[in-house]
């Protein structure tokens, strides 16, 4: 197993490759299958943006590196002389291991992979030994382990230790390591310690119990845990952490050493068990190791055997008076009473004055000061060992005391109405704020002015005339708005507040620590904490403060070996994209380095987890365009989007008391918008708009203008089939009634005008019937004409194909047809004698043909060239058609034809 930069965890079991975020695990899937999911490499190592992995065949002594590149989705192969052994990153950057063969190789970025040194030329190598491992020191001495002895590398030689053990008790090399005295290897049996520079071994174990390392104050030690049935695998410690992770059969183990005696921590648990929901007012440790505890049920000691309630007053503030005596202020009491720290006796100190709610109590000059509602009292001591209480101070706009600190020889106060001075004569005036009233629980010196705990407005940095130079909230990293005390520990500053502890580091600019969850022997760090409950517990090298749910404990070593450190960044673990609920979720660990996250149209779930430090637990996060309140997630929780409007956002996280952006994850999230939410499905819809409109205007314009031409075209009809007929008809009877003698022939010429004149109206008023809009219509008029016109004098033939259906077919189309029809039928009967004529309409895919063709019988004095022929070509040029003219000695026929069937 090993641990990367960013604090994932890679590591392999029996059952295949994993990674750990610091509360989820997911199996790492390349999706290659060189390396299948549930392969089992011998070795894994994250190296920048590429994992390595070894895999061996031993039985065939054949061995592999595949190097996956995360940002390219690359495998690559490379063959090994031997089996590759402990993955590292030197100091010049690059990453090296060897294998067993005694060969030492480097992997850049820019170079790749590289054999740099071969062991097994340099003089002392023992052939056939082979390497079960290798360390590098701080000064970048190589030493290596056979599975005999250990050798250290010396310019182009190996000088090797005695062998370790008897040889049937060796086993094989699996860590080695080194401190600046000894080098370590550890054994799949045992433990066997080497001195640096001798290569002696000083110390070495052989047995069926597991050995582990720690680091110690004095360097590295070897401990035994003999866990029964465990069996350790492999070790790499904590980045920036006391501690180190173990990978064991039976799962992993952190294992740090402790600085706590035997049984201390159990003591503690028990403290904070007893005092839980009891809400603290005060807190002291007696040089006698008694620890006083002054809650809303009384005033406890625990002696570090029992728990005693030595009154039920309310124990607000404790300050010692002498080595074994306490001077103890009461909340809605009469003000002190003396407490015997030996005996825990204790008896109440006369005071005629009756005062109450005493807040604090601080040493001045031979006596005490101490603070209450619109007084500052001075105490003096008495022969009896009692105290005389004077007024110092008297003034109602003061309000309650509840802090007091002397700086530069003037005596601040802060109270419920603000910050109040008094200088070295004895004048008081108030500092903050002007011309209004706030509540300030706690004053704390700092070079350039003074820090105020307020009541609501968090925490205050002043100058000496009052002016607010610095301020600091909840989003700065503030646990809470209403900051009730304060205590400086070196450059560190610890706040108890509304919403818990936060602790800020003055040496970075009031940078907020990053605190983690405290075992539950330490109490809670996230409980109101109550005001003057704070107190520095030298004995114990601890702060305990006191709040609503009872003590927190905070180890001073920890604080300040947190102090001055980079703040610690929010890692993202891994996407889950989900396009359908009734299958799982795609998740995808290998976007840590990612600068965008997108979010493709149908995603129905897009899950973000985040990773981090083991002492972090929450994180808070934000889109910017959506809300600029953080909300807040627990570190193991996934942040789920859904419904996300398509667009650009940015994605900001952080952990609660990281308020510098440098260390912010920022991450852009991009919505891919589907086809129809884009600008250009807008403007083609708009477009399409504007195109139905324009057509919808062309037909109405097309229609008012077949209506035009319709009414034209029946006008033209009109005079052109009827007007000179109805002119003849009209000649013919002004003629007759001229005309003394009437004969047959002349009433016969009056009737067949007549009866043209009948039928032109009727082809007519055919023609514009839109109920005859059919193509069974039309044949059937073109049949009855034929019919009717050339009954007596002709044979006709009539061959119809692809004209039954009655699909409608447009008027303009349908008249010209039957016109041109018409005409051809009259120039048949106008030209021949006793023709015989063959009738053709073919409609299909190859589009419409009208062949009208007879024999040739003319008349005398007739030919074809004339007006007829002339209209047919211009009606079929009015529906896209051409006509075709054949004339022989024998037959004469006219085509019709169109590319568009009916």
């Amino acid at each position: 197993m090993m641990l990367d930069d960013e604090g994932f965890l890679w590591f392999v079991t029996n059952q295949g490759i994993w990674r750990f975020d610091g509360t989820d695990v997911q199996p790492v899937d390349i999706h290659n299958p060189a390396l299948p999911q549930n392969s089992v490499p011998d070795g894994i190592y994250r190296y920048h943006n590429y994992l390595f992995f070894s895999l061996g065949d031993v039985p065939a002594d054949t061995y592999r590196i595949l190097c996956y590149s995360i940002s390219n989705r690359a495998l690559t192969q490379y063959k090994m002389p031997g089996r590759p052994v402990n993955f590292m990153t030197g100091k010049a950057g690059a990453l090296q291991f060897m294998t067993s063969d005694g060969s030492r190789w480097l992997f850049t970025d820019e170079l790749g992979l590289k054999q740099t040194d071969k062991y097994f030329r340099y003089k002392g190598w023992v052939k056939g030994d082979g390497m079960d491992n290798y360390t590098v020191d701080a000064n970048g001495n190589t030493y290596l382990f056979s599975h005999k002895k250990a050798g250290l590398v010396k310019k182009d030689s190996v000088i090797w230790s005695l062998p370790a053990a008897p040889l049937q008790k060796l086993a094989f090399v699996k860590q080695a390591w080194c401190d600046s005295k000894y080098v370590f290897a550890n054994c799949g049996n045992g433990l066997v310690v080497y001195d640096k520079n001798s290569l002696q071994i000083v110390y070495e174990r052989f047995d069926e119990t597991y050995s582990l390392s720690l680091p110690g104050k004095d360097g590295q030690l070897p401990v035994f845990k003999i866990i029964k049935d465990l069996r350790i695998q492999d070790m790499c410690k904590e980045p920036g952490a006391n501690q180190t992770l173990v990978g064991t059969d039976k799962g992993l183990l952190e294992i740090a050493p402790s600085d706590d005696m035997p049984g201390e921590i159990d003591k503690q648990q028990l403290v904070v068990d007893f005092f839980k929901n009891k809400s603290v007012r005060s807190i002291y440790r007696s040089p006698n190791n008694k620890l006083y505890v002054g809650t809303y049920q009384g005033h406890f000691v625990y002696d570090d055997n029992t728990f005693k309630r030595i009154n039920g007053n309310i124990a607000y503030t404790a300050q010692p008076v002498a080595p074994n005596k306490l001077l103890v202020g009461m909340e809605g009491g009469t003000g002190f009473y003396l407490l015997d720290t030996r005996t825990d006796e204790w008896h109440l100190n006369p005071n005629p004055l009756r005062t109450t709610s005493t807040t604090k109590i601080i040493p001045y000059n031979n006596g005490f000061l101490t603070g209450a509602s619109g007084y500052i009292y001075y105490l003096t001591g008495l022969p009896n060992g009692d105290y005389k209480i004077n007024p110092w101070l008297s003034d109602a706009n003061l309000g309650l005391v509840k802090d007091l600190m002397f700086i530069n020889g003037d005596l601040w106060i802060a109270s419920l109405r603000g910050l109040f001075k008094v200088d070295k004569n004895g004048s008081e005036k108030k500092v903050y704020p002007a011309g209004r009233t706030l509540g300030c629980y706690a004053i704390l010196k700092a070079n350039d002015g003074l820090w105020i705990g307020t009541n609501g407005e968090g925490l205050i940095k002043i100058d000496a005339a009052g002016k607010v130079t610095r301020q600091i909230h909840f989003n700065d990293g503030l646990a809470g708005e209403y900051v009730y005390s304060l205590f400086q520990l070196n450059k560190l500053v610890i706040a108890g507040t509304s919403g818990g502890v936060s602790i800020f580091d003055q040496s970075s600019g009031m940078q907020p620590l990053a605190i983690p969850d405290l075992p539950s022997s330490d109490g809670s760090l996230y409980q109101e904490i109550n005001h003057s409950a704070i107190f520095d517990d030298t004995a114990k090298h601890k702060i305990i403060l006191g709040g609503t749910q009872g003590l927190t404990f905070l180890n001073k070593d920890y604080l300040l070996s947190a102090a001055g450190k980079p703040n610690d960044r929010v890692k993202l673990a891994y996407i889950k994209k989900g396009f359908n609920t009734s299958q799982p979720p795609a998740t995808d660990i290998f976007v840590s380095n990612q600068a965008v996250i997108e979010i493709l149209p149908g995603n129905t779930f897009t899950g973000l987890k985040f990773s981090g430090p083991f002492n972090q637990k929450y994180i808070l996060f934000r889109i910017k365009e959506l809300s600029t309140a953080w909300q807040q997630r627990k570190l193991s929780e996934e942040v789920s989007l859904f419904a996300i409007p398509p667009g650009k956002y940015t994605l900001q996280v952080r952990f609660p008391s990281v308020t510098d952006q440098r260390y912010w994850l920022t991450k852009t999230i991009i919505a891919v918008p589907r086809f129809y939410q884009t600008w250009l499905f807008d403007f083609l819809v708009v477009l399409l708009a504007a195109l139905l409109i324009y057509l919808a205007w062309l037909a109405r314009v097309r229609k008012i203008k077949d209506e035009h031409l319709l009414r034209t075209t029946i006008a033209s009809d009109l005079h052109d089939e009827i007007g000179s007929t109805l002119t003849r008809i009209s000649i013919n009877t002004e003629l007759l009634g001229m005309s003394k003698n009437i004969t047959t022939e002349d009433l016969e010429v009056i009737s067949s005008d007549s009866k043209k004149a009948i039928s032109s109206i009727s082809d007519i008023i055919w023609s514009i019937d839109a109920r005859n809009d059919n193509k069974e219509d039309l044949v059937l008029r073109m049949k009855d004409h034929a019919h009717k016109m050339l009954e007596d004098i002709a044979e006709v033939h009539y061959a119809v194909s692809g004209l039954s259906s009655g699909t409608n077919i447009p008027q303009s189309l349908r008249q010209n047809i039957y016109l041109i029809f018409k005409e051809a039928i009259n120039n048949i009967i106008r030209h021949n004698v006793t023709p015989e004529v063959w009738i053709n309409l073919e409609n299909g895919p190859n589009g419409f043909a009208m062949e009208i063709k007879n024999t040739v019988q003319r008349k005398m004095g007739t030919g074809y060239k004339g007006q007829g022929l002339r209209n047919m070509e211009m009606r079929a040029q009015r529906i896209n058609a051409t006509v075709t003219v054949v004339e022989t000695e024998d037959i004469f026929s006219i085509t019709l034809k169109m590319k568009g069937w009916l």
